[in-house]
């Protein structure tokens, strides 16, 4: 759908996608920092090296 709408200049459809490809992006690294953060107890919040 989204090579269909930039090929035919449809850019309320490929500013759509573009905002979820970096929405799901940012969700991902969030919820690995996150997992990470719990399953190694050497990363912890706040706390200076």
């Amino acid at each position: 759908m989204t090579i269909t709408a930039v090929g035919q200049r449809d850019y309320p459809v490929v500013q759509a996608a573009a905002f979820l490809i970096a929405l799901l992006t940012v969700a991902s690294t969030f919820l690995t920092d996150l997992t990470y953060a719990a399953l190694d107890p050497r990363v912890r919040k706040g706390q200076k090296a």
